[in-house]
């Protein structure tokens, strides 16, 4: 009875969440430079970006391309700080940019867009549960990374928070309306992906040459972007159908709570527990508010 009643867009948010804990804790497995990633990536998404163009088409308009090309640059620098930020800090405390994301992909859509928030505005109890859920969210996140945030930390993660909110709002423009062909849709996903990561990749090799790699380390590149495509892709996708993408990085946010599992039960990490589940209690907030 509830998959009737609960959007397609938010089961789809919940299952992008397990995707991002995999994202975000990569690199603390695989330990490569970041950009070494961001290069040896394409290896990966490459061929399956190139099957796709069997079953989806691809758009068309120089415009699209030229607009992917611009965000690639400034995701592939985000990129880069997000995976040496992994390495260095750990997956837990990487994972605070999302909810600084969520917060300034909500703002940027809803100054371009703000009669997407009238479906919410027009029920008191949306509102009191959407700000509610944001604040939870916002507030356990930072419980739970109290032991281990600071100045350097705030700073390495803060150009991710901005670039990644900015490439939401841009990509959810660049798939259309709601609606649309779901093929089409899909093929301009896989599209802008490909295209933002092939910019970073070449950006990489022009400003700092080509990466020396260790077989072991190409694979693991290669292995990257093989999970990041298919990853991104449903989060472009959930953007997409959701009336405002700061709703599904809302919802995305328990990505943290997968990773605090995942330090507690895998490498012995101490964590808040009850801030733990003062974010999943948030995060249903937030999908409630927007049902």
């Amino acid at each position: 009875m509830i998959g009737f009643v609960v959007p397609l867009w938010v089961w789809m948010a919940l299952g992008f969440s397990f995707c991002g804990a995999v994202i975000v804790a990569y690199n603390q497995w695989a330990k490569l430079d970041g950009r070494a990633l961001v290069v040896g990536r394409v290896v990966g998404i490459w061929p399956l970006a190139g099957l796709s163009l069997v079953f989806f088409p691809w758009p068309v308009e120089w415009q699209f391309y030229a607009v992917a090309a611009l965000m690639g640059v400034g995701l592939a620098y985000a990129d880069v700080c997000l995976f040496n930020a992994s390495r260095k800090h750990g997956a837990r405390l990487t994972a605070m940019y999302v909810p600084l994301k969520m917060l300034l992909a909500f703002g940027l859509w809803v100054m371009i867009n703000p009669m997407s928030l009238l479906p919410v505005l027009s029920v008191w109890w949306k509102v009191v549960l959407l700000v509610v859920g944001f604040g939870l969210c916002s507030g356990a996140l930072g419980n739970i990374r109290r032991s281990d945030t600071g100045l350097r930390a705030l700073v390495a993660v803060l150009p991710v928070a901005v670039l990644f909110a900015l490439a939401d709002v841009v990509a959810k423009h660049l798939l259309g309306e709601v609606g649309g062909n779901w093929s089409d849709v899909v093929g301009r996903a896989v599209a802008f992906l490909a295209v933002t990561s092939t910019v970073g990749a070449v950006g990489g090799v022009i400003f700092g040459g080509l990466p020396r790699y260790k077989r072991r380390q190409f694979l693991r590149a290669a292995g990257f972007g093989v999970t990041l495509l298919m990853s991104l892709t449903l989060l472009l996708l959930t953007i997409w159908l959701a009336p405002n993408p700061g709703y599904v990085a809302a919802i995305t946010m328990l990505s943290g709570l997968w990773l605090a599992f995942y330090g507690r039960f895998m490498r012995g990490e101490r964590n808040n527990w009850w801030a733990g589940l003062v974010l999943l209690l948030g995060a249903l907030c937030v999908g409630l508010a927007v049902v």
